[in-house]
């Protein structure tokens, strides 16, 4: 499915920016219009009244329409007024980048810019020489609320060494001789034979064994209380006062001297 894209830019630099940009990303010639700045037509009364040229109708009667008139209308407006560059895109993926670069590169919101022109045909109503206005300002106050730091806590571990003591009792053996006088007779060839006995010694030495325990666990948790505040500030308003009697107040005035 094929889309035409139109951006509008208040400066012509910025319209060719974007034009260049399409080309570097992909876009041919042939898929880009550029139009710049003004459109041929009839202003009246002030630059919001315009009166477009069959051409520049004709554009956007064939985008937009029969059933579109209001948003024809405003587009035909903004149109007028600034550099307008076309893009025929193939493709749904091509309409959305040509309308990131335009973006990107200064593209005007149709919507803000005709309400600005508008609002500027209700200021130029408001300011004929026949007539003076006082705008009548009131402020509105809004509470809200906003999360900032008060303290907290942190925990952290680390591994220390600490020196300990341990009573044991330890066995230790010892081979002694004894020798004790003897006066007894021996028969026979059992009275010299060689022999050899033997004793051994052992000792008990210390050992030592570690094991790790969990002894205590500590964790962080948070409790929320609630509370109502009343906030108290002031807010400005215009207020009007109406003094119908100027013209007699001021004849007066001239009276007097």
């Amino acid at each position: 499915m094929n889309y035409t894209i139109v951006g509008m830019f208040n400066e012509k630099n910025e319209a060719i920016t974007a034009s260049k940009k399409l080309c570097n990303d992909g876009f041919n010639d042939s898929q880009i219009d550029v139009s710049h700045f003004k459109t041929k037509g009839d202003y009246k009364d002030n630059d919001y009244h315009y009166e477009e040229e069959k051409e520049t109708s004709g554009f956007w009667d064939w985008l937009f329409g029969d059933d579109n008139d209001e948003i024809r209308d405003r587009h035909s407006r903004v149109g007028a007024r600034t550099n307008i560059l076309s893009v025929y895109a193939k493709d749904r993926k091509e309409a959305e980048k040509a309308t990131r670069i335009m973006d990107n590169c200064g593209a005007v919101d149709v919507d803000e810019y005709d309400k600005s022109l508008r609002e500027n045909k209700a200021y130029k109503a408001n300011t004929d020489d026949s007539s003076e206005s006082i705008k009548v300002m009131k402020e509105d106050i809004s509470v809200g609320k906003r999360e900032e730091k008060t303290g907290g806590v942190s925990i952290k571990s680390r591994i220390i060494e600490k020196p300990v003591k341990e009573d044991i009792r330890l066995r230790k053996e010892r081979v002694y001789v004894t020798r004790k006088p003897m006066d007894k007779k021996v028969s026979g060839d059992k009275a010299f034979q060689d022999k050899t006995i033997a004793m051994t010694e052992t000792a008990e030495k210390a050992v030592v064994g570690k094991s790790t325990r969990v002894v205590e666990e500590i964790s962080l948790n948070k409790d929320v209380k609630q509370k109502d505040k009343t906030i108290k500030d002031t807010v400005r308003e215009t207020k009007v006062d109406i003094d119908k009697n100027v013209d007699k107040k001021k004849k007066t005035e001239k009276s007097t001297f």
